[in-house]
């Protein structure tokens, strides 16, 4: 009788082994391409800098409710900055970008004296060719020079 259940065991083991073996290959396997039925939502930004509360496709006093626009219309775009304890002059610039290429620039220079938090960007150059943009929020303080990518947007024009 010993014999028997040492042996029912064993073959229990190993059918356990080899099926957890081809349950394996299934977790391995790479998941189904979404079918065609749907769009999948791409992000509309990217938060990058600690010190951005905010970035939004629309003026500051009004909600985004788009990411797609017309060759001709304008573009406005807002960033919100926590307040900074150490204040110098610095240029907030806003870069419409399309293939890697600036389009459009727009710079709004800060003094050392201003707790300036919230900043509105209008993009007006038309009319604009089709294709994916980017609006890249950058800061470049006095102090270093070196430009510092805050946020991102991403639109179409379509």
């Amino acid at each position: 009788m010993g014999q028997r259940l040492v042996i029912s065991v064993f073959l229990g083991l190993l059918a356990l082994t080899v099926g957890c073996g081809k349950d394996q290959s299934l977790v391995d396997s790479k998941p189904a391409e979404p079918s065609g039925d749907y769009d999948v939502a791409s992000p509309s930004k990217e938060i990058i800098a600690q010190n951005v509360l905010a970035v939004q496709l629309a003026a500051r006093h009004e909600f985004e409710s788009r990411t797609t626009f017309a060759p001709t219309e304008p573009i406005q775009a807002s960033l919100y900055l926590t307040d900074s304890s150490h204040i110098e002059p610095r240029r907030i610039s806003a870069l419409l970008v399309s293939d890697e290429a600036v389009v459009e620039e727009q710079s709004i220079t800060i003094g050392a004296d201003e707790k300036r938090q919230e900043f509105d960007f209008r993009f007006a150059k038309t009319p604009r060719p089709l294709g994916i943009y980017r609006i890249r929020f950058v800061e470049i303080a006095r102090s270093n020079g070196k430009p510092v990518l805050l946020a991102q947007l991403f639109l179409n024009v379509e």
